[in-house]
C-alpha cells in the first residue's frame, strides 16, 4: 500500500475528520471538552488493549502491519480508518468506550481511528516504546489537545 503523503494538518483538516469533530463538539455542547474526551478515550482504548504494545499486537492482527509499520517508524502515519478500529476492539468494547465517556460509538471509532496512530507515533522511537510510556506516564490529554486543538 503506497504511504500517504502530506502534512498532518491536511488530514485534520480533511471533511471526514472535520466532521467527526464537529460532531464531537456539538455533542458536548461546543466545549473546549473535545479534547478532554478524546484524550481520556483513547487511554481507556490504549489500558483495555495492553498499553501501546498491546495496541500494535491487535492491529497487526488486524491485517494493519503496513499501518503500524508507519506509525512507529520513521517519515509520516498512514491514516487509519473507523472501520479498522472495529477490527481491533470488539463492537461491545467500543460501546463501553463511547458509553462511558459520553459519545456515540460511531463518533468513538473515528476519533480512535485518528488518535490512536499519532499516539503511536508519540509512543514508540524507531520501533521501540520510549521510557515516559513504557513507564504509564503518557499523557494522553495532551496529545488530544494538541492534535484536536490544531483542527478548529
Amino acid at each position: 500500500m503506497p504511504r500517504r503523503t502530506g502534512s498532518i494538518r491536511s488530514i485534520l483538516m480533511s471533511g471526514f475528520f472535520s466532521g467527526a469533530l464537529g460532531e464531537l463538539r456539538g455533542a458536548l455542547g461546543g466545549s473546549g471538552a473535545d479534547a478532554d474526551t478524546g484524550g481520556n478515550l483513547l487511554q481507556s482504548a490504549f489500558n483495555a488493549a495492553g498499553g501501546t504494545e498491546g495496541i500494535i499486537q491487535k492491529a497487526q492482527a488486524a491485517g494493519l502491519g503496513d499501518k503500524v509499520q508507519s506509525w512507529i517508524g520513521p517519515g509520516s502515519n498512514i491514516p487509519m480508518l473507523a472501520e479498522e478500529v472495529t477490527r481491533i476492539f470488539p463492537p461491545q468494547q467500543i460501546d463501553d468506550f463511547a458509553a462511558r465517556h459520553g459519545v456515540p460509538a460511531g463518533l468513538a471509532t473515528q476519533i480512535l481511528a485518528h488518535l490512536i496512530p499519532h499516539a503511536v507515533d508519540q509512543q514508540t522511537g524507531d520501533g521501540a516504546q520510549t521510557s515516559e510510556a513504557a513507564s504509564g506516564g503518557f499523557d494522553f490529554g495532551s496529545l488530544a489537545s494538541k492534535i484536536l486543538g490544531k483542527s478548529a
